[in-house]
């Protein structure tokens, strides 16, 4: 692959990963059913994580997203406009997150 069409794929990621809806990956859950305790440490650590592999770590409680599960304080990355692009930076994270996974969603923010 060409320095010039690896370098467009990273533009169309990192473009991707400002969106609030699409296709996101998600690199850690944990359990925070009211709300009220966030699992700090574990959230740090999964953020640590995502850096490692060169991707930008995103943490809130998961009633803040559509279509994600209530009760979870989550690290994740994106949104991703396709589940393609979500699928490129999904193989970049596995090497340095145990079982990440691409959940499509909305964020819906404060």
């Amino acid at each position: 692959m060409s320095a010039t069409a690896l370098a467009g794929m990273l533009a169309c990621a990192q473009a991707a990963s400002v969106l609030n809806d699409g296709f996101w990956l998600v690199a850690g859950s944990f359990k925070d059913p009211d709300n009220t305790n966030p699992q700090y440490a574990a959230i740090k650590q999964a953020s640590e994580a995502v850096k490692r592999c060169g991707l930008e770590p995103f943490n809130d409680f998961s009633v803040k997203f559509e279509k994600f599960a209530e009760g979870f304080d989550v690290v994740v990355v994106g949104a991703y406009r396709t589940e393609a692009q979500a699928r490129v930076a999904l193989a970049k994270l596995k090497p340095c997150v145990p079982e990440p996974f691409i959940k499509a969603g909305r964020y819906l923010g404060e």
